[in-house]
């Protein structure tokens, strides 16, 4: 997508129109060193150019990735200076990375739906007394399998 110049700096809430990312989000980006600080016009405002609207787009294509902020910054802090292809090639290592780790927490989200549904079934198989109240039952192996603990986890963390 090739962008025009913006003469005369843009406000922020231009910016935010044109970028697609809040105004507070903006200032929330440049307190924490994400954007640079844009100079100011006579009346203070705030003047964005082009490269803010670059970087704009470039950190929203990221966060829509689910990449954290940390992750984000040495890509955005690099991009002010370097050529478009190095920020294609440090995205494109940035999108690998990222697909490696949805790949993993897909892999840990299946095996949980796998243990969910094992403790189901051994809900399903069990056979309590009906009429028994919760706070007298003293064999808990029916609710409380030894196999059951969702993800691996302990217990009584469950």
């Amino acid at each position: 997508m090739r962008q025009r110049q913006i003469s005369g700096g843009l406000t922020i809430g231009q910016l935010a129109t044109l970028t697609g990312v809040s105004a507070k989000a903006i200032r929330y980006y440049e307190d924490i060193g994400l954007l640079p600080r844009p100079p100011r016009g006579a009346n203070s405002y705030r003047r964005y150019g082009t490269p803010d609207v670059s970087r704009l787009h470039l950190l929203r294509r990221i966060r829509l990735l689910g990449v954290p902020l940390a992750v984000a910054k040495p890509l955005l802090l690099g991009a002010t200076d370097a050529q478009c292809a190095e920020v294609r090639e440090d995205l494109l290592a940035l999108v690998e990375k990222r697909l490696e780790v949805i790949d993993q927490e897909i892999a840990e989200l299946r095996q949980l739906r796998l243990d969910v549904v094992s403790y189901q079934r051994a809900l399903l198989d069990c056979h309590i007394e009906s009429s028994e109240p919760f706070r007298e039952c003293e064999d808990m192996s029916c609710i409380v399998t030894l196999d059951a603990a969702p993800g691996g986890m302990p217990d009584d963390c469950v």
